[in-house]
């Protein structure tokens, strides 16, 4: 594939940063956790610098794919959900599941939303058809047109022990949700790739902009920090739910999840009513009462006006190295505000 050397050398340039982080990281640390956490520090530096692993796409096989659906999709999701043992805690926490029941939504690839995405948080935000353009020149097969595609969305919710031991901190995050964050974000690339995988089989192509070369994140946009395959504003697209005041996105179980999604070749058909505003499900947009999310951070970065990205995201970042030393895990995180706020595990409206 032509795009084979690229992926080479972003596999490289990360294997070399973690090999000299490391060197400094693991000095003093010590626990049931691998001194050298190298899902750790991929997953912390692939957010960091907007990359992911870009693991190659499964060739396209040839067998009869007629029965394939929405509900097919569903179901098999829920399944590798429900089995797959990545799905699980390590550590002081072995066996734990991660996540609950996943929540999966559809949207059509020619959604006029997603080109209102490209004013709302810029022209580099990838449409399904940009999606699966990358995808198909990585195949080397022809792209599907916008109204053969469907965008497949899904949330997975952190199992109740990880929420509950977040809403007993006060200024940093717990060492179940640290561990749930690490090994939950690469569970959600597995949830994509099993599905990638399994519609290959079908000579069906899907695209996973986040675990692709292609995949970026900018902090100059309309909307602060950014990337170029949102999974929340997939998520809104597909009818999953809508935006807090903390940014945070309020589904029916919650804010304390994890999303992923993927476009497909294939004309899904929306399964859910999509929310009439962006903050819809939000208890102080829709009653001026709550903001218990700002009253749970622990740097002032939500307030009556919104979220600011930049406190947030400095004050969750100056979080890493506590966690490698005090958890013996190389990631960052703090999710107060979605732990012990009324819309935690449920949506409040």
């Amino acid at each position: 594939m032509a795009n084979e050397p690229k992926r080479d050398k972003i596999a490289w340039d990360r294997r070399t940063f973690m090999a000299a982080a490391g060197l400094g990281a693991v000095a003093g640390l010590a626990g049931s956790c691998a001194a050298f956490d190298r899902r750790g520090y991929e997953s912390s530096f692939g957010e960091l610098s907007g990359r992911f692993s870009a693991e190659p796409l499964p060739p396209l096989g040839h067998e009869n794919g007629a029965g394939i659906d929405e509900r097919w999709i569903s179901d098999l999701i829920a399944a590798f959900v429900k089995n797959d043992p990545g799905n699980s805690m390590e550590s002081k926490f072995p066996g734990e599941k991660i996540y609950k029941d996943a929540l999966v939504g559809f949207s059509a690839g020619p959604d006029p939303l997603f080109l209102e995405y490209k004013k709302i948080i810029g022209p580099f935000h990838l449409t399904p058809a940009e999606a699966m353009d990358m995808a198909a020149k990585r195949q080397g097969v022809k792209a599907p047109v916008p109204e053969q595609i469907g965008v497949v969305s899904f949330i997975l919710p952190f199992a109740d022990p990880i929420v509950d031991s977040n809403a007993a901190e006060k200024r940093w995050c717990s060492p179940r949700w640290a561990q749930a964050r690490l090994l939950g974000g690469l569970f959600t690339q597995k949830v994509q790739m099993a599905l990638i995988k399994e519609l290959a089989r079908y000579n069906i192509l899907t695209a996973a902009p986040d675990m692709s070369p292609e995949f970026k994140a900018s902090k100059n946009t309309p909307v602060g920090y950014a990337s170029n395959w949102s999974f929340r504003h997939l998520a809104f697209a597909a009818g999953l739910g809508s935006f807090g005041m903390s940014d945070l996105f309020i589904s029916e179980k919650g804010t304390a999840h994890r999303c992923g999604a993927v476009a497909v070749a294939l004309p899904l058909k929306p399964n859910r009513e999509r929310a009439p505003h962006y903050r819809h499900h939000c208890l102080h947009h829709r009653t001026g009462g709550c903001l218990e999310c700002a009253r749970r951070c622990p740097v002032g970065a939500i307030s009556d006006k919104g979220h600011d990205k930049n406190k947030c995201g400095k004050n969750v970042v100056s979080s890493w190295p506590r966690n490698q030393v005090k958890y013996q895990i190389n990631i960052y995180g703090c999710g107060l505000c979605s732990a012990n706020t009324p819309c935690s595990q449920e949506g409040p409206i």
